[in-house]
């Protein structure tokens, strides 16, 4: 199958090379060129990059690190979503029995060019929405998916043990594309499974109470008067052992 953009021009996919960066936007990775030139020693890569032309329209963020015990110093501290802990504390299970090199997904972000970027940096707005520095165009094409799919393949090629990600909660469109995570669905029908499941909760996460742009809250309000169970809008931790594929 073949990825077609927007303005029918086929869209290709590779790992991200250092001499690429300036023709990405580079809105999650460390501003420090040091720290970035120091991932791709220690990784090869920091992601795949999807691309229309020379122009690149999607990023997915990836982060090597080693269970149980050595952590990544470059890995962003306001994203440590792998975190035991962390997990523990947002869902009340956690089960990271791992241990080996894991390739973890940060973040993806399908639409965002230099050109959605500048529009989003320069902004004066003071209310966020999860369109800004998108473009909305490139949603819906499969892009995410096959950011993935490369993305496990350089794992599998890389003898990594595992592979993470956070998936967003199902249905709720507009969470993912604020968070930068694919729905944990998606990451499903990959063949990951998902650790610290939630089983029961009495209240939303904390990410849902206010804290986001308004699409996002009135989506949650809407599926709260719907019906849908408080633990359908908790993310995934999704994980892929690829030891024994």
């Amino acid at each position: 199958m073949t990825l077609m953009s927007p303005n029918d021009i086929p869209i290709t996919i590779r790992p991200i090379q250092f001499d690429e960066l300036d023709r990405i936007p580079l809105r999650c990775w460390p501003a420090d060129r040091d720290i970035l030139l120091r991932l791709f020693e220690r990784q090869g890569t920091i992601g795949m990059a999807a691309w229309e032309g020379d122009r690149c329209v999607a990023q997915l963020h990836c982060y090597r690190i080693v269970l149980p015990d050595q952590d990544n110093p470059d890995w962003p501290p306001w994203n440590h979503w792998w975190r035991p802990e962390w997990w523990l504390r947002m869902t009340g299970s956690v089960n990271l029995n791992l241990s080996g090199p894991a390739w973890c997904h940060a973040c993806c972000h399908v639409g965002r060019t230099l050109e959605s970027f500048r529009e989003e940096t320069e902004a004066t707005s003071a209310a966020p929405t999860i369109l800004k520095g998108t473009d909305p165009r490139y949603f819906g094409r499969g892009i995410g998916t096959v950011l993935c799919r490369a993305s496990m393949r350089w794992a599998w090629d890389h003898d990594y043990t595992t592979i993470m990600a956070l998936g967003a909660p199902q249905g709720i469109f507009e969470y993912a594309i604020a968070a930068g995570h694919l729905p944990w669905t998606t990451y499903a029908k990959l063949g990951f499974d998902f650790f610290g499941l939630v089983t029961d909760a009495a209240q939303l996460p904390q990410w849902a109470h206010g804290h986001g742009p308004a699409e996002v809250e009135e989506a949650i309000h809407s599926a709260v008067a719907a019906g849908r169970p408080m633990q359908d809008f908790f993310e995934r931790l999704m994980i892929m052992n690829l030891t024994g594929a």
